[in-house]
């Protein structure tokens, strides 16, 4: 019986879920050791690896943070999320400050300990289901009900 391999994306199929340019994927491999080792036309990446460049583009578009500030941080953040199971993951927040990264899951009685040191804090409901929806869009329901039997040409005798 053979393993069950990961689905793996090429890069022009990254850039086009998390919305990541070329440029700023670039940049970004200079500032964080995980990006680095996935370079040229051969890279890929897989689930947890757009997951992480989603996030890090939130961190980095939304909150303005510059990547050099928190490369430590999203290096470990890359770590963790491959780590981690695609199941796991739903419900989690990522934790990222300027050297390390957690992840915790938004239970009834909340989020847990609060940190001790500046953190963001990015939900990664919102960045799975728009990755998911992405990758396999729901198609619309007609709004006419199927007919129950095959429709029929008559011709008239006007």
């Amino acid at each position: 019986m053979s393993a069950v391999t990961a689905i793996q994306y090429t890069q022009d199929q990254m850039r086009t879920l998390t919305g990541v340019s070329v440029e700023t994927v670039r940049h970004w491999r200079k500032t964080v050791p995980y990006l680095a080792s996935k370079t040229g036309k051969a890279a890929r990446f897989t689930f947890a690896d757009l997951l992480g460049l989603a996030v890090t583009n939130e961190l980095v578009s939304s909150l303005g943070v510059h990547i050099a500030t928190v490369s430590v941080g999203v290096d470990a953040l890359f770590r963790l999320l491959g780590t981690s199971s695609a199941l796991a993951l739903n419900g989690s927040v990522a934790f990222v400050t300027a050297t390390s990264a957690t992840l915790c899951n938004i239970g009834p009685e909340g989020i847990g300990p609060a940190p001790t040191q500046p953190t963001l804090v990015i939900p990664l409901d919102p960045l799975i289901m728009r990755l998911q929806q992405h990758m396999l869009p729901i198609v619309p329901t007609p709004s006419q009900a199927a007919l129950p039997f095959p429709p029929e040409a008559i011709r008239s005798r006007a």
